[in-house]
C-alpha cells in the first residue's frame, strides 16, 4: 500500500488554541520560536527531520514561496524513498532520509532525468531538486554529523562566487531538443491565476503588474509565439477576437526567429484578457506616462497590416512598411500621436516597453505563486518557452479532434481533418514556423497523454 507524502502548509503557533488543547496556559513561547514554515507528513505523521530543516531555513529567510518550492522538491525525494526504495519510517524506525545511500540517489536521478516522462524533470527542474536534496543533507551533517549519500563539492569563480553541488550528477543534455513542459488546461488556467496572484479561494495579493502580466501569458498560450514576438507585438497586430472558437493572426518575420513568420491559428478564449488590458490598465499608463525613445520615428497612422511614419533619417521623410518587415530596432522607435509606444506589454511606471528579460520573470513570478499558493505539484522548471510547447499540444488535440474543421463550411474541411497525431502535427508545423515536421515533433511528443481531456476544456469550457 502506497505511504501518503505531502507538503502541509504553514500553521501559525495560536496561544488559546494551545491552552484550549492542555486545559491551561502554555509556557511563553519566544517571538524567535513563532516560525511559519511548511512542513512535510508521512501518513499524516510529522516527518521530523525535513520539517526541522525547513523552519531552520525559514528562520534564516523568511521567505514562504521559496521554502515551499524547496519542500515540493524534497517531498519526490522521501516520497521516492518511502514508496520505491522500501525504507519505511514507521516500520524499521530508521528514518528513510537517513537511510538513504548512493545507490537510492543514483536511482532517483536515473528516474528524474532519464525514466519515464511522467516522472522527469527539466534541466532546471533537477537543478532545483537536487538543490533542494543537497541543502537538506547539508544541514543533517552540520546539526547531527550525518554524512550525505553523496558527494558535495565546492564550485565557484576565483573572486566572484563560490558555492556546492552534488558531484556527479548534472541535467539531462538533450541533444534532440526537448519536449518541454505542456501544461494540462487545469494548470494552464492556475498559471493565469497565479500571474493575477490570485489563489484558489479567490483571495488576491496586491500587485501592480497583474493584468500585464495575465495579459502576456494568455497571448503566448493563445498563440504559442517566442519571446522576442511577445515583446516587440503591438497593438495593431493583435488578433481580435472571434466568434470561432480558433482564428488567426499574422506573425511578423522581422521579429521572429529565422525570419519564419507567417499566418498562426490562436486560441480564441485567450483574447479577451489582453484586449481588457490594453483598454483598461495599459490605457491608464499611456495617459500618465510619455515615451521618448532615441531618434523617435513618430506614427502617422496604422492598421493590421501596415504602419505609416516619419523618419528624420530618410530622405523621402515619411515611410510606409508592412508590420512583417518591422524589425524590433524600428519597433522601439516608434510613437503613436497621443504620445505612447505601439507595443503591446510597457512597464507600469514608466511607459516603456517591457525588456526582453522581463518577460521571463513575469512567468517565473506567476509560476512561484502557484507553487507556493495554489498546488506544489506544478512544474518548478516552467519557463516562458513551456508556453509555446503547452500551445502546440493543445492545438494539435484540438485538430485531431476536429474542432477546426467542425467550425468551417463543408467546402473547406478536408484541408483540416486529421486522422492522426502525426497528420495533426504536420498541420501545427505552419503555426509554429516551422520548416521541418521533426522540430514540432519535438513539441508534441506528449500530445497522445491529453487525448483523455474533453475537447471543450482546451477552449476555455469545463
Amino acid at each position: 500500500m502506497e505511504v501518503d507524502v505531502r507538503v502541509q502548509r504553514p500553521v501559525a503557533y495560536d496561544d488559546e488554541v494551545v491552552a484550549a488543547a492542555l486545559g491551561e496556559l502554555p509556557l511563553p513561547l519566544g517571538h524567535a520560536d513563532r516560525v511559519l514554515a511548511p512542513f512535510i507528513t508521512i501518513d499524516g505523521r510529522v516527518h521530523g527531520l525535513t520539517s526541522n530543516f525547513l523552519r531552520h531555513h525559514c528562520l534564516a529567510k523568511p521567505d514562504l514561496g521559496t521554502a515551499s518550492r524547496i519542500a515540493s522538491d524534497l517531498v519526490g525525494w522521501v516520497d521516492f524513498l518511502v514508496n520505491h526504495r522500501g525504507h519505511h519510517l514507521f516500520e524499521d524506525h530508521r528514518d528513510p532520509v537517513l537511510a538513504a545511500t548512493e545507490e537510492d540517489f543514483n536511482a532517483y536521478y536515473r528516474r528524474r532525468q532519464y525514466g519515464e516522462d511522467a516522472h522527469m524533470l527539466t534541466g532546471d527542474g533537477w537543478r532545483n531538486a537536487a538543490s533542494a536534496i543537497k541543502r537538506l543533507y547539508e544541514y543533517l551533517q552540520r546539526r547531527y554529523q550525518h554524512t550525505p549519500p553523496f558527494e558535495i563539492i565546492k564550485v565557484g569563480k576565483e573572486g566572484q562566487w563560490s558555492g556546492t553541488t552534488i558531484s556527479g550528477y548534472p541535467p539531462r543534455r538533450r541533444s534532440t531538443g526537448s519536449a518541454g513542459i505542456p501544461l494540462t488546461p487545469e494548470y494552464a488556467d492556475y498559471l493565469l491565476m497565479g500571474a493575477l496572484r490570485v489563489d484558489l479561494n479567490g483571495r488576491q495579493q496586491t500587485y501592480l503588474g497583474a493584468d500585464r502580466d495575465h495579459a502576456l501569458i494568455s497571448l503566448a498560450l493563445a498563440t504559442g509565439q517566442r519571446r522576442h514576438n511577445l515583446a516587440n507585438t503591438t497593438t495593431h497586430e493583435l488578433p481580435r477576437i472571434s466568434p470561432l472558437p480558433i482564428t488567426t493572426t499574422r506573425v511578423a518575420d522581422q521579429i521572429t526567429k529565422g525570419d519564419a513568420g507567417g499566418d498562426a491559428l490562436v486560441f480564441t478564449h485567450r483574447l479577451q484578457a489582453i484586449w481588457d488590458y490594453v483598454d483598461n490598465v495599459r490605457a491608464d499608463i499611456v495617459e500618465r506616462t510619455a515615451y521618448t525613445p532615441e531618434r523617435p520615428l513618430h506614427i502617422l497612422e496604422a492598421d493590421q497590416k501596415r504602419v505609416r511614419y516619419e523618419d528624420p533619417d530618410h530622405p523621402r521623410g515619411v515611410l510606409t512598411r508592412l508590420w512583417a518587415d518591422c524589425d524590433f530596432k524600428i519597433r522601439r522607435r516608434l510613437v503613436e500621436s497621443d504620445g505612447s509606444s505601439p507595443i503591446v506589454f510597457l512597464n507600469e511606471f514608466t511607459g516603456e516597453p517591457l525588456a526582453y528579460r522581463s518577460l521571463q520573470h513575469i512567468i517565473e513570478g506567476a509560476r512561484d505563486f502557484v507553487r507556493a499558493h495554489i498546488t506544489a505539484d506544478f512544474p518548478g522548471g516552467f519557463r516562458l518557452h513551456d508556453c509555446r510547447h503547452t500551445y502546440a499540444v493543445h492545438l494539435t488535440v484540438c485538430i485531431y479532434r476536429g474542432v477546426i474543421a467542425d467550425s468551417l463550411p463543408e467546402h473547406r474541411r478536408e484541408n483540416w481533418i486529421a486522422d492522426n497525431i502525426a497528420a495533426a502535427v504536420e498541420l501545427v508545423k505552419f503555426s509554429l514556423g516551422h520548416a521541418s515536421e521533426s522540430s514540432t515533433r519535438l513539441y508534441n511528443q506528449s500530445a497522445t497523454r491529453f487525448l483523455a481531456i474533453p475537447a471543450e476544456q482546451f477552449l476555455g469550457g469545463n
